[in-house]
């Protein structure tokens, strides 16, 4: 993987975005310091200079987990596989992580990363995506605006300087690289088994009606859509945005 590092950026995935046609596929823009982050929903993602990895992952060549191309219908594998990259990454530091769905990465129950994707579709199939990550490695103070918020340097103590950033980014790009070659059987087995909260009886609140309800978490469909057992049995499927987690 290309690495280009920058001191200061809006965002990382605008940059990509705005770059894309001359960068080559899975080029990563990385940068200490962002002004204009984006987390999920349109929520801004804080985060302090040079003290966690801000990055983004442009992937253009779709020849990925035994598919090619890979078809737009199949496009949540590369979210599974972003979760999944920075659970491994983590687990190089001796955190057990989870993955709150659909990719923010949890420990207990803060939240130390979070993942961004926007994908360019090309007919039926994958024309363009780039993944944006956070992780909060070294920062130790945090918004009060964030309601959960954790760190490698708060769970492990360990500290971060500029050269370490530079390091730890190129290790995760390894975990990544090392997930493209499964199956999607194989990618999907192991986001499954990694779900924040699966089997385990927990509050969520419907996000259309503003119920609020105790449910069992079961698993995600092919698409992503997330499935949930509430307490009277029945079956709920619910998209992006439609369910909240109670923290």
């Amino acid at each position: 993987m290309d690495i280009i590092w920058y001191e200061e950026l809006q965002s990382t995935l605008d940059a990509a975005a705005e770059r894309a046609s001359q960068l080559k596929d899975r080029s990563i823009i990385a940068s200490g310091l962002q002004t204009r982050g984006r987390g999920q929903g349109g929520n801004k993602w804080l985060s302090a200079p040079w003290e966690n990895l801000l990055f983004s992952l442009l992937l253009k060549d779709f020849k990925l987990f035994g598919l090619s191309p890979l078809p737009a219908e199949k496009q949540f594998l590369l979210s599974r596989a972003a979760a999944l990259s920075v659970v491994h990454y983590l687990e190089g530091f001796g955190l057990k992580a989870s993955i709150k769905w659909p990719n923010d990465i949890y420990v207990g129950d803060r939240k130390i990363c979070g993942i961004l994707i926007e994908n360019a579709l090309r007919g039926d199939r994958m024309g363009r995506c780039i993944i944006g990550i956070g992780i909060n490695l070294g920062q130790k103070a945090f918004s009060p605006d964030l309601p959960n918020p954790t760190s490698v340097a708060l769970l492990t103590g360990r500290r971060f300087d500029r050269s370490a950033l530079e390091s730890e980014l190129i290790r995760w790009s390894e975990c990544f690289e090392n997930l493209l070659p499964l199956s999607e059987a194989s990618l999907t087995e192991k986001y499954e088994t990694l779900l924040y909260r699966k089997g385990v009886p927990a509050p969520y609140r419907d996000s259309r009606s503003g119920e609020e309800f105790s449910g069992i978490l079961l698993g995600t469909r092919p698409d992503g859509t997330l499935r949930l057992r509430d307490e009277k049995g029945f079956e709920r499927n619910y998209r992006f945005k439609e369910v909240e987690f109670i923290v």
